[in-house]
């Protein structure tokens, strides 16, 4: 059987305007100037502690207790952006079809670096959550990518065997490309995502849409 490990964010969908604008909303509650969206963007696909370090970066600066502004940032974002999930994030072009076809034969799992309940929910609200075996989140282990622990929990108690089956890594970053190299997946990097180099690890297969993921399948 066929295992596809797929990263969300860049690769299935994108949600950078609903991360971007919950950052604003945080900061308007936090009494802190609004940013421009598309600085904010830059920020969204580098996980959840890079996002808060460079997004409320003058409010850390002026708080005395680091860590209680820090749990203060963390609490009210994934509050925020639980609530508003998914007001302007949309999947890629065919995604949903490409899913469809794929779940007939393989199983899919989510790899990101979004907090499991998060990714859960933008999946239910995308449509596509019936396609998807398993989620592993940023936080839903000790490490995530690029390390490649969240696959190895996931490919184990999904009973994924390396005699038996074949493991592809389907991302947009670096750290996907990492992640599923370190692990023993073939890597598929998808060029349409956020990011517009796949880093110094090259990856087993670049696809320039979603629907060629079906031409590898069947290869």
């Amino acid at each position: 059987m066929n295992y596809y490990f797929f990263d969300l964010d860049g690769t299935l969908e994108d949600s950078r305007e609903d991360m971007s604008r919950s950052v604003n909303a945080v900061r308007e509650i936090l009494g802190l100037n609004l940013r421009e969206i598309d600085d904010i963007k830059k920020h969204v696909n580098r996980g959840m502690h890079d996002l808060y370090l460079s997004c409320f970066d003058d409010y850390f600066s002026t708080c005395s207790q680091y860590e209680i502004a820090y749990e203060k940032v963390k609490t009210e974002y994934e509050k925020h952006y639980l609530e508003n999930i998914c007001i302007s994030s949309f999947c890629y072009e065919n995604i949903k079809i490409v899913l469809e076809e794929l779940a007939k034969k393989s199983k899919i799992i989510v790899i990101t670096n979004k907090p499991e309940k998060h990714s859960r929910a933008l999946l239910v609200s995308l449509g596509i959550n019936q396609y998807i075996t398993d989620v592993m989140g940023g936080d839903s282990c000790a490490e995530m990518k690029p390390s490649p622990l969240p696959l190895q929990i996931s490919a184990k108690r999904n009973n994924f065997s390396f005699e038996n089956d074949k493991a592809y890594m389907v991302g947009d970053s670096a750290g996907d490309i990492q992640a599923g190299k370190a692990f023993g997946a073939k890597t598929i990097w998808c060029s349409f995502g956020y990011n517009t180099s796949y880093g110094s690890i090259i990856p087993d297969y670049t696809i320039n849409s979603p629907h060629e993921l079906l031409t590898l399948a069947m290869e």
